[in-house]
């Protein structure tokens, strides 16, 4: 006995590449109110903010890497100033592929801000990922500076857990 399939387009929205949604946007119900259509002049910035060791916190963030290290679309993936066990070993242990990752970290005396700016300006890499204690104004200058570049920013805040 045959069942018949429904087919189904999937399109993909936001950041993470290779996240179907389905294209039939009738069938989704919003959680909170209406939801709004991405749209193309969307800043190109988000946020995630994790809670707990940084190790731990990076294995929550390396499917995120994953997908985006393997995304097909032009330049690279730019890590800036990742955490200090975040290399090119712990890449490849985590599944990333590291001939499209960048990862660059600043000088002494060096404005991470300005420097992650300036590389999302030049639009060398799709996506450019920071961890920054960034405040509305430095993301507002991330967003910005994504618009510019064409491409996408990604802040990762890791916060340390507190025992109670």
């Amino acid at each position: 006995m045959q069942y018949a399939r429904e087919t189904r387009r999937n399109t993909q929205l936001g950041l993470v590449p290779n996240t179907p949604v389905p294209a039939d946007q009738s069938r989704c119900s919003p959680i909170f109110g209406e939801s709004q259509p991405f749209e193309e002049n969307d800043s190109g910035y988000s946020e995630i903010c994790l809670n707990g060791a940084p190790r731990q916190c990076l294995q929550w963030l390396a499917p995120v890497l994953r997908d985006l290290s393997q995304a097909n679309v032009p330049g690279w993936l730019t890590l800036i100033d990742p955490p200090d066990h975040v290399s090119h070993g712990w890449l490849r242990a985590a599944g990333l592929d590291p001939q499209r990752i960048l990862i660059v970290r600043p000088n002494r005396g060096m404005n991470s801000l300005a420097l992650c700016c300036d590389i999302l300006r030049l639009g060398y890499s799709h996506t450019v990922v920071s961890w920054l204690a960034a405040d509305s104004r430095e993301s507002a200058q991330m967003a910005g500076a994504a618009r510019l570049g064409n491409c996408r920013s990604l802040n990762v805040r890791i916060e340390a857990s507190r025992a109670a």
